[in-house]
């Protein structure tokens, strides 16, 4: 997955109580990210650096298998 939908999601999570749900390939257990802080590119060419309340998270969008995210607008 490129980094760019990604950070698109995850900006707008900033300030709010939505959860994503990130699948890295080779997992069987689905990442969940809450409470977002901050979102940063990395130098790298898909890395990301995301700060929630309870942490700091690193992820490599490139091993992003899948992302899925509750609507709140039904």
């Amino acid at each position: 997955m490129d980094r760019g939908p990604l950070m698109e999601i995850l900006e707008e999570m900033k300030g709010t109580g939505k959860e994503l749900d990130l699948v890295i390939l080779g997992e069987n257990d689905p990442i969940e990210i809450r409470n977002v802080v901050e979102v940063a590119a990395l130098q790298s060419t898909q890395g990301i650096r995301i700060t929630t309340k309870q942490n700091y998270i690193w992820i490599d969008a490139a091993h992003v298998s899948a992302a899925w995210q509750v609507r709140d607008d039904l």
